[in-house]
Formats: C-alpha cells, sequence, structure tokens
C-alpha cells in the first residue's frame, strides 16, 4: 500500500477515517466542509505554486527562504494541529530520505497563523512506527470500531459511521 499525506493526516485523526481512505472509499465531494477545506485551499496564497505533486504525494506549495526549502501545508483550521504536524513530518521524512534537507509550515489563513516545523528524531521515530501500523491495519477486512472524538461531529464519513 502507498502511504500518502492525506492517509497519515486521517490516521492521526481517526483510525476508521484512515481504513476508508486507504480502501479508496471517498465521503460526499459536495460535503461543505470539504468545499470550505477546498476553497480555502485554492484562495489562500494564490500567488504560490499550488498542489505540486512530488514523488506521489501531494503538497500545498514549496517555497525557497535563502537557502531553505520551506514544505508549506495549508489548513482550515488549527483543531487537527498534531495530525497537519505528522503529514508535513511524512512529507519532510519522504524528503529526508531523497537526500533533500526542508523545513515546514503549517498555514491557517482563516486564523492568521504561520507555524515553524521541522522534522526531529522523536517525530521521524513516531512516524515510522505508524507506517507500520498503517500497513497493517490497511490489510484488515473490516474498519476499526467506531471510537467517538470531537472530529466525529464535522466528519464527511459522520452518515457511514452513525447511521
Amino acid at each position: 500500500m502507498h502511504i500518502t499525506g492525506n492517509l497519515v493526516n486521517a490516521y492521526f485523526i481517526c483510525r476508521r477515517k484512515f481504513w476508508l481512505f486507504a480502501r479508496q472509499l471517498t465521503p460526499d465531494p459536495k460535503n461543505d466542509l470539504l468545499l470550505l477545506g477546498r476553497l480555502i485551499s485554492d484562495s489562500a496564497y494564490n500567488r504560490q505554486r499550488k498542489e505540486l505533486i512530488f514523488d506521489s504525494f501531494r503538497i500545498d506549495f514549496i517555497r525557497k527562504q535563502k537557502e531553505n526549502i520551506i514544505v508549506c501545508e495549508i489548513k482550515k483550521s488549527s483543531k487537527g494541529l498534531k495530525a497537519a504536524e505528522m503529514q508535513l513530518g511524512y512529507y519532510l521524512l519522504k524528503f529526508k530520505e531523497m537526500g533533500i534537507n526542508a523545513r515546514g509550515e503549517i498555514l491557517i489563513p482563516r486564523e492568521k497563523k504561520k507555524i515553524v516545523f521541522e522534522l526531529h528524531q522523536n517525530i521521524e521515530e513516531t512516524l515510522k512506527e505508524a507506517i507500520k501500523n498503517m500497513q497493517e491495519l490497511a490489510t484488515k477486512a473490516n474498519p476499526p470500531a467506531v471510537n467517538k472524538t470531537s472530529f466525529c461531529r464535522k466528519c464527511a464519513f459522520y452518515e457511514f459511521c452513525f447511521s
């Protein structure tokens, strides 16, 4: 199974959501929250190059700051910050494996926030362990049990889990 940044983000939000995405099940594309996320991503930082596909993963944009490469991830809110950090960490880890040193920024335009992020050893270890768990979870025939969290109420898969 090929791990993507979106799958990493989903895994750190909800294992069930991860399992659904890993099986290429997608929520209703007309879901208001998904549309809002796309609108924010499309309209914010519109001078920057958008959605760079690199080694089969999608990055919102990359910029150069002096001698540094900055990988930027746009989010609609800081609610899922841990998952956003792990997603950005995954991108930085992939770059590192290719011999490219980069830093990251999580950009939250609606909150006017820019969170500087660097890949550290403990994040690398967390990601490597998570990737092993993701590989295993993706092969399971059934999704994990529902684990209701504060993310559920606004999740595009809500009906799947709670109907």
